[in-house]
């Protein structure tokens, strides 16, 4: 394969993935911590005001969104912008492993990141996550390229990306964990070979190197843990979050089974769990093991056994062990390429067969997740903080009957507190939002928004001028054994309407 091949296909393939990420980027209406963030990013760029709070995560998003903010207007667009912009980065990142998986392994990886169900809704999400494997990945390679050639730069700039993604989401300290402890475990396998003197030689060789990483990392960690240094006690912010989210995998807020990420990875990336799995067998047991995918075994048992203890299980988490398996199962791949030619007729009508099948599963499930149900909470993805697309026309509604009365100036009474993270991004312009209005209270303001378990009684004190749109804030299923159906696992078909959180918009057109 020549160079302007390659280059070919990394033009291609990047341009896929952008297509993929931002065309009609804006349709899906505000998720519940997508509006928690836009609000938090919306205020640091129009008052100036940031308090880091582990439970929303690290700066990085919000102060690299707020100059978004600034340079294109605050709207779901440019919220979504960065995470896109780093799911397509990705994939020229990924051509830079070509020496590790091999050419054919580099096409593959590059594509199945690139149509990845998981990669690109969480590409057009805006949340941390697609920006933390972007930063982790670029660590990956740095690290890589300076044990190759030896330059500090490339420590640097590995110390740096670590930062940024311990600056983007806490989880990155489950990363370091992971590295280290590999470490840990290889100088463990050299004082068993009785080589603990090679081992003590290469951490000399690379101590100015791992000194150059290490101080590169806490230069940027501090310029955004301390706002730019006007806060130096913020240095040591990695405690609270420590100790905050250990304390959410104790009272497990959000929990899960153990195996909570498996059908996940089979429903929708099940070419990686293929072949990520048998590369596993292949490497360890016809004793194929190099250094390179030794640790990428690791680094995706690991991963898959830390999300899977921990009690906090959500599905954008399933980015992180998807990261080490996709390579995997690419520099597997790469090998089974490279040996085709040498196998025979009816090996390679198997190996095509199971491809051929599972790829094919693979893109129908990204499309289908992404551009026809992305809202649909019957998508076990789509967690059920993800509000009905119909709630869009409500927030319509608002603004058109706003535009009659005092614009941003119209007084709105919200009645319903749970409701409030929702609008408090969508109502972030309006000056007169009045929250957790008793019902009662003196209800009479031309836009009133209540829980639909107390609508007929607002309705019933209301004059007849008021007229009234049903939505939803958020829609759930409770799955059960029997939803597996050959139906729901092709098309997520289910027998039964989705459960919801019901809002009422009372509104008075302008007489």
């Amino acid at each position: 394969m020549s160079i302007n091949r390659n280059h070919t296909y990394l033009i291609i393939l990047t341009t896929v993935a952008a297509v993929l990420r931002f065309i009609e980027l804006d349709l899906r209406v505000f998720h519940h911590d997508e509006a928690a963030v836009g609000y938090f990013a919306y205020r640091l760029f129009s008052e100036g005001i940031y308090s880091y709070d582990p439970s929303f995560h690290g700066p990085f998003l919000y102060y690299a969104t707020a100059f978004l903010y600034g340079a294109l207007g605050d709207s779901v667009f440019s919220s979504r912008l960065l995470p896109a912009i780093t799911g397509v980065l990705i994939i020229p990142l990924i051509f830079c492993l070509r020496r590790y998986i091999g050419r054919s392994g580099v096409f593959i990886a590059s594509f199945l990141f690139a149509i990845s169900p998981s990669f690109v809704y969480y590409s057009r999400f805006f949340r941390n996550d697609i920006i933390v494997v972007f930063f982790i990945l670029a660590t990956f390679i740095c690290v890589l390229k300076y044990l190759d050639s030896g330059k500090l730069v490339f420590a640097a700039a590995a110390g740096s990306f670590l930062a940024l993604s311990a600056a983007s989401k806490e989880n990155t300290y489950i990363y370091i964990t992971i590295f280290i402890s590999y470490f840990v475990f290889v100088s463990m396998l050299e004082l068993l070979t009785k080589k603990p003197i090679s081992l003590i030689n290469l951490l000399k060789q690379h101590f100015i190197g791992i000194f150059v990483g290490v101080a590169c990392f806490f230069m940027v960690y501090a310029l955004f843990y301390t706002d730019f240094f006007a806060n130096p006690s913020g240095i040591l912010a990695y405690k609270s979050a420590i100790g905050h989210w250990h304390q959410m995998h104790q009272i497990e807020r959000i929990a899960g089974p153990v195996y909570f990420y498996i059908p996940l990875l089979f429903l929708y990336e099940l070419p990686v769990v293929i072949f990520a799995t048998f590369g596993t067998i292949y490497y360890v047991l016809l004793h194929k093991l190099d250094k390179f995918n030794l640790f990428l075994i690791y680094w995706s048992a690991m991963s898959l056994l830390a999300y899977s203890y921990l009690g906090e299980k959500v599905p954008w988490l399933i980015l992180h062990i998807l990261l080490p398996m996709t390579l995997l199962a690419a520099s597997f791949l790469n090998e089974i390429v490279v040996s085709l030619h040498n196998r025979s007729i009816k090996t390679k009508r198997v190996f095509e067969a199971v491809f051929a099948i599972s790829l094919l599963l693979f893109v129908f499930s990204s499309f289908q997740l992404n551009y026809d149900h992305f809202t649909d909470t019957a998508e076990p993805l789509i967690q059920a903080a993800q509000p009905p697309q119909e709630f869009q026309q409500l927030i319509d509604t608002i603004d058109v009957v706003a535009l009659q009365y005092d614009g941003y100036d119209t007084n709105i009474q919200v009645t319903d507190k749970s409701i409030e993270t929702q609008f408090l991004w969508y109502l972030r312009h309006y000056k007169k939002v009045h929250w957790n209005v008793s019902l009662n209270s003196t209800l009479d303001s031309p836009i009133i928004v209540v829980h639909d378990v107390d609508s007929t009684r607002v309705e019933n004190g209301l004059d007849k001028s008021y007229l009234r749109l049903d939505s939803a804030k958020m829609s759930w299923y409770w799955f059960k054994t029997s939803d597996i159906t050959p139906g729901y696992i092709l098309f997520r078909n289910m027998n039964r309407p989705a459960e919801e959180y019901g809002v009422v918009l009372f509104y008075r057109e302008f007489p």
